[in-house]
């Protein structure tokens, strides 16, 4: 204690009278360093913070402004000219035109069993695939793009007026393996069809709509939407050579889609493909499987939310190109998801829904006034217990100013011992203020220095009157 009072002696005389201090002095004086090393601290420490948090507010800047690198997302979408391939190539087109940082990258694919595959092992990130294929947990939906609807195509000469009397005739079905080869069977097991009753004969839709036309086959079945070009165009060969074609009903879809949910009931309408004869001859009730666009969970949810905009509020550019596009719609919830929603797709269907700040403003808006009420209360407070520490320390200064003063112009050695009695107990005093917050430590610190130079001119004052030095 006593180093660091000769430390803050201003000389080698006040050094070796710091060397005798009070107990009361050496306590204070030590109080006050501490609390002042303290504050130091406290203030060091709140700039390299502000320091940091400047640095961290223009660092993110920077990078939220930065330029975006342009992202290529891989699209599996079945094969090739099909209606899931056409469409996304035409979304690819109107995503560069309307995004800086995001291209669609389209690949043909067999179906959607090979899209799902793919898009599980990374080799994509984007897949359209049916509504009935099974997905892995990490498996998010974007959007619905079309319904696909369930055709059994036939000419009336062939007398077949139901699903049961396909039995006997021959029937080409979806290629062995694929999703709508599945379907076709769905619809056989529910009808009770037998294996060997139908004469079914796997081929692609261009070659069976060749052999239905030529008369080789009595009927097609096939998955497609009510807009797909193969389709259009074997309804207008038709047309052409003069054949009558009729679509059978799947009479019983909606007892379908309740042992198989991914499917539902949906009607096609009078006429859909010709107008005279109407083909359809009246609404023919179907089973119906959504064609969807899906991604992975861990897809960046900015691009999904950026893709599912632009799907939706460039709606009117996509239906100009391919009509299609205006059966791109909105998954709904209340009909139940079999596939969760992606984070960024959910934001843009959400963002019309107020903000957690905007449903609670007003309770917000009070707890923030009640705040600054509060903060400023406390402000005021504080500068008036520090305007009260000030006038109590001025006036301990200015009573050590007046001791000094008699000091100067004492010439009796009993009133220098008097003034010097006087002066530790206003030293004792401001201790005891200290201890008790009645005063700031910046103020006790001006308080020392004036208080040394008091004793000091008192010490000097009993020695030029020969009192010896207590």
């Amino acid at each position: 204690m006593a180093d660091r009072a000769d430390a803050s002696a201003p000389s080698g005389k006040e050094g070796k009278a710091g060397s005798g201090l009070s107990s009361y002095e050496r306590h204070a004086r030590s109080k006050a360093n501490k609390r002042s090393v303290s504050r130091k601290r406290f203030w060091l420490w709140s700039l390299l913070v502000g320091l940091l948090a400047l640095a961290a507010a223009v660092g993110s800047w920077f990078y939220l402004n930065r330029e975006q690198p342009v992202a290529v997302l891989r699209v599996v979408a079945g094969p090739y000219g099909s209606d899931s391939h056409e469409m996304m190539l035409e979304v690819a087109e109107v995503v560069e035109r309307q995004s800086d940082r995001l291209r669609l990258d389209v690949i043909a694919t067999r179906d959607s069993s090979t899209n799902i595959s793919m898009l599980n092992n990374r080799e994509a990130e984007l897949a359209t695939i049916r509504s009935d294929t099974p997905v892995i947990a990490d498996v998010r939906m974007i959007a619905e793009l079309f319904p696909d609807f369930f055709q059994i195509i036939t000419r009336p000469k062939n007398r077949i007026f139901s699903v049961h009397d396909l039995e006997g005739k021959s029937v080409a079905i979806p290629p062995f393996g694929t999703d709508e080869f599945r379907s076709f069977w769905a619809v056989a097991d529910h009808y009770d069809l037998s294996i060997t009753g139908v004469k079914w004969i796997a081929m692609p839709f261009a070659k069976a709509a060749s052999a239905f036309l030529s008369g080789q086959i009595d009927a097609i079945f096939t998955v497609r939407s009510l807009r797909d070009r193969l389709l259009l165009n074997l309804h207008e060969d038709a047309i052409l050579k003069n054949q009558n074609l009729k679509l059978i009903a799947v009479d019983q879809a909606p007892a379908i889609s309740v042992k198989r949910p991914f499917l539902r009931a949906d009607v096609i309408p009078k006429g859909t493909f010709a107008g005279d004869p109407p083909v359809p001859q009246a609404d023919t009730v179907s089973s119906v499987v959504s064609r969807t666009l899906v991604t992975r969970e861990d897809v960046d949810a900015a691009l999904m939310r950026e893709l599912t905009s632009i799907l939706f509020e460039n709606r009117l550019d996509l239906i100009i190109r391919f009509a299609l596009a205006s059966a791109i719609r909105q998954p709904d919830p209340a009909l139940g998801l079999s596939i969760p929603l992606h984070d960024g797709s959910e934001a843009y269907f959400n963002r019309d829904q107020p903000s957690f700040l905007q449903e609670n403003a007003e309770p917000i808006a009070l707890v923030l006034t009640v705040t600054g009420i509060l903060f400023s209360g406390l402000l005021t407070l504080r500068a008036r217990l520090t305007s009260g520490q000030k006038n109590r320390m001025d006036s301990y200064n200015y009573m050590l100013l007046e001791i000094g003063e008699r000091a100067r112009n004492s010439e009796e050695k009993s009133e220098l011992k008097q003034l010097r009695r006087d002066l530790y107990q206003i030293l004792e005093t401001v201790v005891r203020a200290l201890d008790t917050d009645e005063v700031t430590e910046e103020g006790f610190q001006s308080f020392s220095l004036l208080w040394e130079s008091v004793r000091e001119m008192i010490k000097d004052r009993e020695q030029d009157l020969g009192v010896k030095p207590a």
